[in-house]
């Protein structure tokens, strides 16, 4: 036992070709391949793990050589992969508490996988019903709050994209375009910070169309949904400094 130990040490510290690789047991290359992770040498743990995985379909050690290489292609930013082979073993695994860890981590690959603001939103929408998916199945999970955590970012990362795209066409002077988009955020988005944002932008739109009263009244019939209160305190400053004359082109450098 003792030699056999000091033999997996060698394989461990030196590295092993394909050939030496064979001459192990899956068990072995098991114990080399965690030898690894723990080390965080992550391409090598997935090499070993991968090969058992390959060997031993529908055993213990295949079951549990899956969760490791899931964990380890996560390290490894192989998103996909990882997240198939936690659903895989979330599948066939009878041990709860690592089903519901990978269940979280199949949601924490979804979110990663993610494109920023300026790119197609389709990752995103899908990541959203993914975490959307663990909280159902997992609703006292301790990773819950993570799992809101990720929808918030993810959440708000939505409305800035609409909340930008209605900045663009303000600019352009394509009124009800900007208004579309606001209305978007302010009806479908109200736990993100662009949702006041979008209060106060409808009412310097009205302005900038040279509608004082529309956006006085806008405000009248809003300022309670606000979720800020300083930020309805600027909206009412937004109203004061064009009934005082600070006019179009002072109110545009602050909200340009």
């Amino acid at each position: 036992m003792i030699l056999r130990l000091f033999i997996l040490s060698i394989f461990f510290f030196h590295g092993c070709s394909t050939i030496e690789q064979s001459r192990l047991t899956n068990s072995e290359k098991f114990e080399i391949g965690l030898q690894y992770f723990e080390k965080q040498k992550y391409q090598k743990s997935k090499e070993y793990f991968e090969d058992i995985v390959q060997n031993e379909q529908g055993t213990n050690l295949g079951l549990e050589s899956t969760f490791l290489l899931a964990k380890t292609l996560f390290e490894l930013k192989e998103f996909d992969e990882a997240s198939y082979n936690f659903n895989y073993f979330s599948m066939f695994s009878k041990d709860i508490d690592n089903v519901e860890f990978s269940q979280f981590m199949k949601s924490k690959c979804a979110f990663e996988s993610t494109l920023p603001y300026n790119k197609d939103q389709t990752s995103t929408l899908y990541a959203i019903s993914i975490i959307q998916e663990f909280l159902d199945n997992f609703p006292y999970s301790k990773f819950k709050d993570d799992a809101y955590d990720m929808i918030i970012k993810l959440r708000t990362r939505l409305a800035r994209k609409n909340f930008e795209s209605a900045r663009l066409y303000l600019k352009m002077k394509k009124y009800n375009s900007a208004f579309y988009y606001f209305d978007i955020i302010i009806s479908d988005f109200y736990d993100t910070k662009y949702h006041d944002e979008a209060l106060i932008y409808y009412i310097f739109t009205h302005i900038v169309m040279d509608d004082y009263k529309m956006a006085k009244s806008y405000y009248e019939n809003i300022k309670s949904n606000f979720n800020n209160n300083l930020k309805r305190i600027e909206a009412e400053q937004v109203l004061e400094d064009f009934r005082n004359g600070l006019g179009l082109s002072g109110l545009y450098k602050l909200y340009k």
